[in-house]
Order: C-alpha cells, then structure tokens, then sequence
C-alpha cells in the first residue's frame, strides 16, 4: 500500500505540471495547434515518437502486436468557443464551434482572441450579429492589429489554478483527458513491451467528433484495438466528483462493449487490492456524446473513462460562465486505471463479472436437474 500510494503521489505531481501546461494553451475545434505543439514536446521529450494522421489527430505508439489486442486511450484537444470570420475595424463577427453558454451568445462575456503566435487580445461578446435564428455574434476585440481569420476566440477564464482539491481551467474538457494520456504514457513506456499501446489525441471533437470519426473511417488502428475514451464528463447522479474516476458504459448516443469495459474492470480490481481506499464509480455518462461513440459506430469495441466535470462547457448553474473544475484525487485515480487497464488487456476475461457468469456452482447445476417442475 505504501508503494501505491508513493506512485499515486508522484503521478499527482506530475499531472499538476502536465495540466498547468496545457492549460496555457488556448484552443478552438479546427485551431489545435497550441495544444498539438505542446503534446508533441511533452512526447518527444519522453523519448517516444509521436505522428500525425492525415486529418491532424495525433498518434503515439507504445510496445509491439502480441496475441492480446492492442488499446487505445483518446481524447480530444479542442474545447467549445467562436470562430471569428469577419473583421469590421475592431469588431469581429464570430461563430460558435461547438455548445457554448447561452450567456455568450445574448450577454457580454470576456473573450480572449488567440493569435497565430500565441499572443492573445482581450474582447467581449456584443451580442447577436443578423437576426434572433443566426448564431453568429459580434465581438469587441481591444485591438485588431495583427488578426487574421479564422480567428480562434475563447472565454477569458483562468487557463489553471489549483485549490488542494479542484483544479479550475477554462478548458477542462478535454484537456484533462490529453493530460491522463500524457502522465499515462509516461508511466507505461517502460513497460509496455507486453503488448501494443496508443495514445489518441484528436481534433474538432466539439462539432461532432470530427477528428475521431475520420480516424475510425480510415481503419488507422487495428481493428481488434480495444478503445478507451477520456473526457471530462458533466456531473450526473451516480457520477459525483471526488467520488473518483468514472467507468463510462455508454453516452448519450450509445451503450458501449462489455469487452473493452473489462479491462477497466479488472483494472478496479487491482488497483483496489492495492489500496482498499481507491474509489472508482461506474456509470453511464448521458449527459453528451463522447469519441467512444464514434468508434463504436464504426465496429470498435469501445469505453470510456470520465472525469466529473463542475461547469460542464463554461455554463455554471447560475447561467453564468466560469471555469470547468475537477477533483485532483479523481484525474489521478483514472490515471492509474489507464496505466493499470493496460496491464490487464490479457486479464480482461478474468475481470468479475465474467467469473461470476462463468462459474455456476456444481451444487446449483445437480439441483435444478434432481428437482424439476411438475
């Protein structure tokens, strides 16, 4: 128990600087390049390889095929905000990529405008651009010097901050999968020569699992892989935060494959073993639709683990817009779920729930045939 709780120290520590990092790095659907930037340097400088796909998403693979089927944990880099496509002097007519807060649309909310280089420009939504039916908006920008369309914009929040529990960031969703992959990968690179390992970061999630779909339409992972999405996931009865990591068995458009669950199942089990406090909750997450669907439809044995998600896309329940917060104890718990899940892919059919059908006790057997129905 000391030396799982020594590693579950050493993972928080490191995820706090992993999160911190990406928080730093603004991003829209189809504007990515920030946080690709970013998970690229973090990769290479693990001393593993890390490769783009024709649509963008990034791969990186661990360890080599082997009799048991590789896995895959994904998540996305893009988070719900505007597309600037006009400019008229200071002022920029925007779209929504993505579920924004109503507020933002209708109130005047603070904006950031990200520039190629990084550089961000501070701004406000002003309200609908066109009539009641165009979702289009207008923007106040400070300054439009230096823009050029399409012009990435998000909320003006606080990219990280962390208050001993909950770490608040404007863009939780899916951020904090990224990072679960990356101190996942981290971890497991070492050890991964017992089977095949991928790490999954995709694009444009937010308009419709965009860059996940393609992925899953090329063929790009073999078709035996077990997929394992990582989001951030809106808080639901049975999914609580800080209630730890929640094994997600379906979303709001599918139920997911009991197979590919197993392995986090069994992964519970382990870890529980290890440390009879480790909480993990299981639930099915119907408060959006996650990459796991996407890869579902396409013939995948897919699941999912979720991180319960305070302020779900900004929109606090005031009807304000805030940050997105999550309980550290719950990233650091699905952290180890990865690691671990990885481990068990050959132990999936051991996991508790196939024991428990697979052993039907000799005694019940004998009585069901020695006592039969008039």
């Amino acid at each position: 128990m000391t030396q799982f709780r020594n590693d579950a120290e050493r993972i928080r520590g490191r995820s706090l600087e992993i999160l911190s990092g990406l928080g730093s790095c603004p991003a829209v659907a189809y504007q990515e390049g920030l946080v690709a930037s970013f998970i690229c340097k973090t990769v290479e400088g693990m001393g593993l390889d890390v490769e783009a796909d024709r649509h963008g998403n990034l791969i990186v693979r661990l360890g080599a095929p082997s009799e048991d089927p590789p896995i895959a944990f994904m998540a996305h880099m893009d988070h719900p905000g505007f597309e600037g496509l006009e400019i008229d002097g200071a002022r920029v007519i925007a779209a929504p990529l993505g579920g924004v807060p109503a507020a933002s649309l209708t109130d005047r909310v603070p904006v950031e405008a990200v520039l190629s280089d990084g550089t961000r420009v501070k701004g406000v939504t002003a309200g609908r651009h066109g009539s009641d039916d165009d979702r289009r908006i207008n923007v106040e920008l400070e300054s439009a010097a230096g823009v050029r369309l399409p012009l990435p914009i998000v909320f003006d929040l606080v990219d990280f901050d962390f208050d001993g529990d909950l770490v608040h960031m404007r863009a939780l969703d899916d951020l904090a999968g990224c990072a679960a992959i990356l101190v996942a990968l981290e971890q497991m690179k070492d050890e991964a020569a017992n089977g095949e390992v991928y790490g999954i970061f995709t694009r444009a999630e937010e308009v419709g699992l965009v860059g996940a779909r393609l992925l899953a339409e090329d063929g790009t992972l073999p078709r035996e892989t077990l997929v394992v999405s990582l989001e951030a996931s809106r808080t639901l009865p049975g999914a609580a935060i800080g209630e730890g990591p929640v094994i997600r068995v379906g979303d709001a458009s599918f139920t997911f494959d009991a197979e590919a669950e197993s392995v986090l199942l069994k992964a519970r089990e382990e870890l529980s073993q290890r440390d009879s406090g480790f909480k993990a909750q299981r639930q099915l997450m119907s408060g959006g639709t996650c990459e796991a669907s996407g890869f579902r439809f396409y013939g995948y044995r897919s699941t999912g683990i979720a991180f319960p998600l305070g302020n779900y896309h900004n929109a606090a329940p005031d009807g304000s817009v805030q940050a997105e917060h999550i309980h550290i104890d719950d990233f650091v718990g699905g952290v180890l779920m990865s690691v671990e899940a990885a481990r068990s892919v050959g132990a999936r059919t051991d996991a508790p729930p196939w024991r428990r059908f697979r052993e039907i006790p000799e005694e019940m057997r004998r009585r069901l045939v020695d006592q039969p129905l008039p």
